[in-house]
Order: structure tokens, then C-alpha cells, then sequence
């Protein structure tokens, strides 16, 4: 299973790949564009979970997810933040737009743990 982890922050990018990337296959998008960008191509396939950070240029983290539950429903979405709008969240939660939500910066082990899950 592939793992979509999409931040603005080149160093978060980087991080992510280097912890996650030892056991599981990682893509990386620098934005929401990007990442619907590489949910509609043919590297999509296999993509079983999409990490988003929520605060980047041009498309939040939540309005990505949104579009992407729309082409494929089955994908495990994770939301990444370090800006706790709980109103925002639940929203998304009771929109099913979002199935976990972890706080930067992460717990590594906690990161792991929603990852073994999905």
C-alpha cells in the first residue's frame, strides 16, 4: 500500500519519507494540486492513504480530501495540523472527510500506529 503525503514544507517532506519511507512505499506532493494532481494519474493505483498537512498555498489539507473522497471513497485519509480548529475538524469528521487527525509536530509512535491501522 502507498502512502500520499502531501505538506507544503520541503523539510516535512523530506522527514516523512525518510521515517515512513524504510517500510512503505511514500509519493510526495508539495500541495493539494499536486496531490489530485497524483491521485488522477497512473501512479494512483495502490495509494490506500493520503497524509495532508491542512495549512498550504492555493487548497487547504481538508478541501484536498474532499476532492479526493470524491475519486476514490476507499482511500484512509489522515489530516496533519498544527492549528486546531476543532469546529473545522469535526466538520470534516462528520463529512467523513477525514478518518484520523494527528498534531504537529507528530508523535512518531503515534504516526506509526494510525498508519499500521489504515
Amino acid at each position: 500500500m502507498k502512502i500520499l503525503f502531501v505538506d507544503d514544507e520541503e523539510k516535512s517532506r523530506k522527514y516523512f519519507s525518510m521515517i515512513f519511507g524504510r517500510d512503505r512505499e511514500v509519493m510526495l506532493a508539495a500541495d493539494g494540486e499536486h496531490a489530485l494532481e497524483i491521485l488522477a494519474s497512473d501512479h494512483s493505483q495502490n495509494i490506500g492513504v493520503v497524509v495532508t498537512d491542512h495549512i498550504m498555498p492555493r487548497m487547504t489539507g481538508i478541501e484536498m480530501l474532499a476532492h479526493a473522497t470524491e475519486r476514490n471513497p476507499k482511500l484512509v485519509r489522515v489530516l496533519s495540523t498544527a492549528y486546531a480548529d476543532s469546529e473545522l475538524i469535526a466538520g470534516a469528521v462528520k463529512d467523513g472527510l477525514i478518518d484520523y487527525c494527528i498534531g504537529k509536530p507528530w508523535s512518531i509512535d503515534k504516526l506509526h500506529e494510525i498508519l499500521n491501522r489504515a
